[in-house]
């Protein structure tokens, strides 16, 4: 009867941490800014509020995927959901959302 304990509550301790582990993992967002200031360069701007979360504007730009500075301002970068929260917080962040996809057409979709 005591192994069986021991080995439910290794279970369980092994279940809970592969969980948090899995909670952790990072994804893809879309964070959208404020435009930057005129006289500055918007993917600067951009790469800055990143690096408050990261601390370093390496660990910033190894995270990044895409600029967006045309139609939105903003850009996509995995991150994890707490790294998300915290850039939630860095002043002209706007959103930051999971980057989800869309398929615009499907040729088989009747309507």
């Amino acid at each position: 009867m005591k192994n069986t304990s021991l080995l439910c509550l290794f279970v369980s301790t092994l279940v809970f941490s592969f969980a948090l582990t899995m909670a952790s993992e990072p994804k893809a967002y879309m964070v959208y800014m404020s435009r930057a200031p005129d006289g500055v360069d918007p993917k600067t701007y951009q790469l800055n509020a990143l690096s408050k979360v990261f601390g370093s504007e390496d660990a910033a730009k190894s995270s990044l995927i895409y600029h967006y500075t045309d139609v939105v301002s903003g850009f996509s970068a995995k991150l994890t959901p707490e790294q998300a929260e915290e850039l939630k917080k860095v002043p002209d962040v706007t959103a930051v959302k999971v980057s989800q996809p869309y398929k615009l057409y499907d040729p088989g979709q009747r309507f």
